[in-house]
């Protein structure tokens, strides 16, 4: 017998819902967190591999986090990067994979020059900015990631690295002044 038609029909929309919400939440959230799990793990396959139990674990959730607040959204990519960071220390622990990313891991930007010229300086700058966050230490470049790539706020970063958000702001204010100042050297 069909389980759909078993169901009563207020679950069968809760469940098209929740279905929804998680595809839209894959949709929104996936490329970010792979390069997120990436800085970790240092490996494209195997962080698509850690993304994907970021969401296995969010589809075996009883809720989805954040469920009935009004800033849902916020709540669940706070959610998802904490899993995703967990997983990704797992796996690299595992590995053995501790590095650091080379600068030309860490482009993942797309040419959108008219020229090739302009081709040309953008993927030159877009390296050098890689290069220099690449030489920061672990934590700051963690951090730059979760507020630029991953457009999280102080206290959902603080959630995710079990920082205090002070300390989030006082890394991350240390990150971009240390990329001023080198910036200004070049």
């Amino acid at each position: 017998m069909n389980k759909t038609a078993d169901q009563p029909a207020s679950a069968q929309v809760e469940s098209q819902r929740r279905r929804e919400k998680i595809r839209h939440a894959l949709t929104e959230h996936e490329s970010a967190l792979v390069r997120y799990a990436r800085h970790f793990v240092k490996d494209l396959e195997l962080a698509r591999d850690v993304v994907q139990d970021t969401f296995l674990k969010l589809c075996r959730q009883d809720l989805i986090p954040g469920d009935g607040e009004e800033h849902d959204g916020d709540r669940l990519a706070a959610w998802l990067y904490r899993v995703c960071r967990n997983r990704a220390i797992d796996v690299s622990r595992k590995e053995g994979r501790m590095k650091s990313a080379t600068p030309a891991s860490l482009e993942t930007t797309q040419d959108t020059g008219t020229t090739p010229g302009d081709s040309a300086v953008h993927k030159e700058t877009v390296q050098r900015v890689a290069r220099q966050v690449s030489e920061l230490p672990e934590r700051q470049q963690e951090i730059l990631k979760l507020k630029f790539e991953g457009g999280l706020t102080y206290a959902e970063i603080a959630d995710v690295t079990g920082l205090t958000s002070t300390n989030v702001g006082f890394i991350l204010h240390t990150a971009i002044s240390k990329l001023r100042s080198r910036a200004r050297e070049l």
